[in-house]
């Protein structure tokens, strides 16, 4: 008797998730997860029943303001059992870039960040200058911080003008907040960056330095997807590092914007919990 060497399944129009499409997930944080010190409904539990599904999930964010320990707590206290290992942040990805490049025994550096920040860089070896030792600095380091003034600003002006490298964590313009949007990194930087006038190397997403560190944490093989609330970050940053993408409405970008945009993720809903809602693929 003959073997057929093809075996052909009929099609499968039963329904599924999106989750199903994918074995691990890159998921930012705020305005996906949660908005400042709020969970957003339905994401704990969505994020517990991936992982019970057996997906891989890392957190990966542009904000530097806490260390992956920090996250880890925060969004453990919010029912979201987390390790410091399985969140990757922007100043992660500054530490990667930094030492893929510098010496960094005696490489020091001026830093307009968070004390948070700080720490990270110092955890490398990085000698941190402040005051008017900054302005003679090897690098300068930008991320995000409510404490930012004019007096960080001329010295990092002066540092970057002199020669300094020059480093971003992001160029997000904003963030959401309970109040609305608000000024984020990227609305620091663009003030060093007129100064300067010259542009910084930023790490973060969409940058594909982020990805590329997120991408290491995860085992090999599967389908990874980048799940977030910003075009211009998330989503363009996910098409970057060649991943699916699904964009998330409840933080950053309004349907108005997606739609005038040609930036266009590969999937949209409304919140996390809809990774788990039941739609019709057709499956081989």
């Amino acid at each position: 008797m003959r073997r057929n060497p093809c075996i052909f399944n009929p099609i499968d129009h039963t329904p599924m998730f999106i989750a199903d499409l994918f074995d691990n997930f890159l998921i930012d944080l705020d305005g996906v997860v949660y908005i400042g010190n709020s969970p957003i409904n339905g994401s704990a539990e969505t994020i517990t029943e991936l992982r019970e599904m057996g997906k891989k999930v890392v957190f990966i964010t542009n904000d530097p303001r806490n260390s992956p320990k920090g996250y880890s707590e925060k969004l453990s206290s919010m029912g979201i059992l987390t390790l410091p290992s399985e969140v990757i942040t922007s100043s992660t990805a500054i530490k990667h870039y930094i030492r893929e490049r510098c010496d960094v025994r005696g490489t020091t550096a001026f830093v307009v960040g968070t004390k948070e920040l700080k720490e990270e860089l110092k955890q490398i070896g990085i000698k941190l200058l402040t005051g008017e030792d900054g302005k003679s600095a090897d690098l300068v380091i930008v991320g995000g911080h409510a404490e930012f003034d004019y007096a960080e600003m001329k010295t990092a002006t002066i540092a970057v003008r002199s020669g300094a490298g020059f480093i971003s964590s992001n160029r997000d313009p904003v963030f959401p907040t309970k109040e609305g949007l608000v000024p984020a990194t990227g609305a620091i930087l663009a003030s060093i960056e007129v100064a300067s006038g010259k542009k910084s190397i930023s790490v973060g997403k969409p940058e594909r330095v982020i990805f590329d560190v997120a991408m290491s944490t995860l085992p090999e093989g599967g389908e990874t997807v980048v799940v977030g609330d910003r075009l211009d970050a998330d989503i363009m940053g996910g098409k970057n590092a060649n991943l699916s993408t699904i964009l998330v409405l409840t933080g950053s970008t309004l349907h108005q914007e997606l739609q005038d945009s040609q930036i266009k993720p590969d999937y949209v809903i409304g919140d996390l919990s809809e990774l788990l809602r039941e739609r019709e693929y057709d499956r081989a």
